[in-house]
């Protein structure tokens, strides 16, 4: 705890408190490589961004990265509800449509969902009852 007094006292922001499976995320993000070491430490390893800083949001508080040298191909998504219940369903929905997105990607083709593809296929069997006879 000493030593994050003496970093605030030089104005350097430090982040605790990250969950490892962040770790990864802000790499690609920021364009870095995650060290273990101090001794690691080489420039060729660090991430650059113009501003980052705390917002506070209704409470909560998140560190916001803005100017990104070299962004990668990543984004963040804040979620809010009025309850747990809210907020589980609102990701549920996220994550569906991630995956449309992701399905697209990879296998460029859609079926249109609803029920629509069922709709379809009634209306050619009702045009093709209605040519035959008996």
């Amino acid at each position: 705890e000493l030593s994050l007094h003496f970093l605030a006292k030089m104005n350097i922001m430090v982040v605790t408190d990250i969950e490892r499976t962040d770790v990864d995320f802000i790499c690609r993000t920021l364009g870095c490589t995650p060290i273990a070491h101090p001794e690691q430490l080489e420039e060729s390893k660090l991430g650059q961004a113009q501003h980052v800083g705390d917002v506070s949001l209704d409470g909560s508080v998140v560190v916001k990265f803005t100017g990104v040298k070299n962004p990668g191909k990543t984004m963040t998504v804040l979620l809010r509800g009025s309850n747990d219940l809210v907020l589980a369903e609102a990701s549920r929905s996220l994550h569906d449509a991630q995956c449309v997105v992701r399905s697209l990607v990879k296998e460029r083709a859609l079926i249109a969902g609803g029920g629509a593809p069922e709709t379809e296929a009634s209306r050619a069997l009702r045009q093709a009852a209605l040519s035959m006879q008996g």
